[in-house]
């Protein structure tokens, strides 16, 4: 008998085990629920059963071992629970049950789902180095901008946030910084880790600039549709000064801009051509004014770069590691944040792996070596979405770090972000200047 029999053997008496616990509740249920609602729990239960098989297939990791006993666990309570869940909390708790593949490109999405309205706050939110503030909101909610979140329903905000950090994916412990003031806002999600919510208004205490405490209730809206995390948008603080390079061009994918003193910026802000000039075509360019020019400091920003086509990475590293092989007083300083990931990990991996890039902000959202491709799944009864991961990407052969460590740190403080200052790149100039 092959020795990978006997696990593999016991990931499938787990599942069948699990699928025989689910039809019993479901029996037991039954009796005590309207065909209505009998049949609510019934769906439900199917997709729990259909997730796990699908994880048990398609992941990276478990086509080859047994799902996480923490898995069948909380999918049990997730099936016991259905009946007093609303749909958005059992959307929120399917999310749960993808953090267990470890890794940030399994997800189930709180919005999407065929059977569930989604519903969130009209606010956007984002953790700074000082607490977290909303920076956006929609029309006739705007007077919150600006605002410090203290508490949401009878919890402080730094308790639900620390909540929810373990029950979203994630590839390190600094994903959660970027994904969390995300679904902070999604009515399922409130439900699940705050306590004192009602589906009809949700209760926070916000802290206006220069004034008191607030508690407010807000009735949650429908979401309105999603392509992904949004990032990062310059300040909306009324009279807030001009906003600054990197938050200029937030939907540009690559742009160049010479600075004084010798200094060549460059913004990547997605893997991806652009509709008017291929990544290609924009590595060409790059590669001559890095030739022609000979910049003693590049800096290279991808705050914003969330991923995209890896295959696409090739010419523009290359123009990197031609700029250096001549120019041994060349620095490179790489501009990184929690919104960093995907294939704009593969990409700082590289730069760590071939040049002698200087790394500055905050840890990326992913590892130099990690498991992350979007494949597409559709539960079948709710026709909630979400992926699961297929692929291990090993951009450094044998490195186990969790994350590149920035040699510059800094984290945004909501007194910059609001009035629109940039921080790191004074830091990172300031830097480079001294070591002319």
């Amino acid at each position: 008998m092959p020795s990978t029999f006997i696990p593999r053997m016991r990931g499938w008496l787990s599942l069948l085990l699990l699928m025989f616990s689910l039809s019993f509740a479901s029996g037991l249920s039954a009796q005590s629920q309207s065909l209505t609602d009998s049949s609510r729990v019934a769906g439900w239960r199917s997709d729990i059963t259909y997730y796990l098989q699908q994880m048990r297939r398609q992941h990276y990791t478990y086509r080859s071992r047994p799902l996480p006993p923490e898995l069948i666990d909380a999918a049990d309570r997730l099936s016991r629970n259905i009946p007093r869940y609303s749909d958005e909390r059992i959307l929120a708790e399917f999310e749960h049950l993808a953090s267990f593949a470890g890794d940030g490109h399994t997800y189930v999405l709180p919005f999407g789902s065929r059977k569930v309205a989604a519903h969130m706050l009209p606010l956007r939110f984002f953790v700074f180095s000082d607490g977290v503030y909303v920076i956006d909101a929609f029309p006739g909610y705007e007077r919150w901008i600006g605002s410090r979140l203290v508490r949401v329903g009878d919890n402080p905000a730094e308790v639900v946030i620390d909540r929810m950090r373990g029950a979203l994916s994630a590839d390190n412990r600094f994903t959660y910084l970027w994904t969390v003031p995300a679904f902070l806002s999604f009515q399922g999600y409130l439900e699940n880790f705050a306590d004192g919510i009602r589906s009809d208004s949700i209760a926070l205490t916000l802290k206006p600039m220069g004034a008191s405490d607030t508690r407010v209730k807000i009735a949650p809206v429908p979401a309105p549709p999603f392509r992904g995390i949004p990032k990062l948008l310059a300040s909306r603080m009324p009279g807030a000064p001009t906003p600054p390079l990197y938050l200029s061009n937030v939907s540009q994918n690559f742009l160049i801009k010479p600075f004084s003193d010798g200094v060549l910026y460059v913004q990547f802000n997605q893997v991806m051509d652009a509709p008017s000039e291929s990544l290609a075509a924009f590595a060409t360019k790059l590669d001559k004014t890095l030739t022609d020019t000979k910049p003693p400091t590049v800096i290279v920003d991808i705050r914003h770069s969330n991923g995209g086509n890896l295959d696409l990475l090739p010419p523009l590293l290359n123009a990197f590691r031609r700029y250096e092989q001549p120019n041994k007083r060349g620095r490179i300083y790489v501009l990184m944040g929690r919104n960093t990931f995907s294939a704009a990990q593969v990409f700082l991996g590289q730069m760590d792996r071939y040049t002698n890039a200087i790394f500055a902000g905050e840890p990326s959202s992913s590892r130099p070596n990690f498991v992350g491709e979007e494949v597409p799944i559709e539960l079948p009864w709710s026709g909630a979405i979400g992926s699961i991961s297929d692929r291990y990407h090993e951009t450094i052969p044998g490195d186990t770090r969790e994350w590149i460590e920035p040699d510059i740190k800094l984290v945004l403080s909501s007194r910059d972000y609001f009035a629109n200052r940039d921080p790191l790149l004074e830091k990172v100039l300031a830097a480079a200047k001294q070591k002319r």
